[in-house]
């Protein structure tokens, strides 16, 4: 990741692994919010064996959560 992008507390990544090439796809205020989100938005796709991943990243930079999706 190139730092961060987003403004609110949470940003919802999508690392694209084949152009490695992350982008931020969504904003949130919560970390429920952020993790609804990503059900929402991925869901069959969220898988073990995914080769691209979606991150929760907090305001710091850290990597809170991670879903690995196809």
């Amino acid at each position: 990741m190139s730092g961060i992008q987003h403004k609110k507390p949470f940003g919802v990544y999508h690392w694209d692994t084949f152009d490695n090439n992350t982008i931020l796809i969504a904003e949130r205020c919560t970390h429920d919010a952020a993790i609804k989100f990503i059900k929402s938005t991925y869901k069959k796709r969220i898988n073990l064996n995914g080769a691209d991943r979606v991150d929760i990243v907090d305001k710091a930079g850290n990597v809170v959560q991670s879903y690995k999706v196809c």
